[in-house]
């Protein structure tokens, strides 16, 4: 009787931690078909490419972030956009995709990044989040494009927040280059 217990506590305890990991990292466990598409619609095709990051670049990160990388961002999933020149043509890559979570004043925000091969913010969306509609809007999420690792993505400096928004904007422009910041260093030359 009580290894039944035993073995029937260990199951709904395992039960009960996947059950939480999958509702922690949704976006890490589910395609992002959809999400994609709304970072970057003139694509033809995805490609995922699951990288993990080396001590080496997670201290060059960490030195240009002045702060540490949260466990989730040391295994990113990164998409690539496919386009194509013509209909004949074979698919190239033409920005880089990712996925990452900030912490704002309603919770969790979850933030879409697109970095073109130059290592500049293309584009920036917010999906999941508790948060005033305000930092949602293109008026607000237009300043990043164009952003490289090495602006500040400061509220008050380089980035505007909305009238009551600032901690969650200060989460959504720290995220950005922290996001950026990854990308960059998975795929700087050497």
């Amino acid at each position: 009787m009580t290894l039944l217990r035993t073995v029937t506590s260990a199951v709904f305890l395992l039960i009960f931690i996947g059950f939480f990991a999958a509702n922690s990292f949704a976006h890490d466990l589910v395609w992002p078909g959809e999400k994609l598409k709304a970072l970057f619609p003139q694509a033809v095709s995805f490609e995922q490419k699951n990288l993990y990051v080396s001590d080496e670049q997670k201290v060059s990160i960490e030195n240009a972030l002045g702060s540490r990388l949260r466990e989730e961002d040391m295994k990113p999933s990164i998409y690539f956009a496919l386009v194509k020149a013509n209909a004949d043509s074979p698919p190239h890559k033409a920005a880089a995709i990712l996925f990452i979570d900030a912490i704002g004043d309603g919770g969790k925000i979850e933030i879409g990044l697109v970095v073109s091969g130059k290592g500049e913010m293309m584009n920036i969306q917010i999906f999941e989040n508790n948060e005033s509609p305000k930092i949602t809007k293109q008026a607000f999420l237009r300043q990043f494009e164009g952003k490289k690792a090495t602006d500040p993505f400061k509220v008050g400096s380089d980035i505007a927040a909305p009238a009551g928004t600032d901690k969650s904007a200060q989460a959504i422009a720290s995220g950005a280059r922290r996001g950026l910041l990854i990308i960059n260093e998975m795929f700087r030359k050497k």
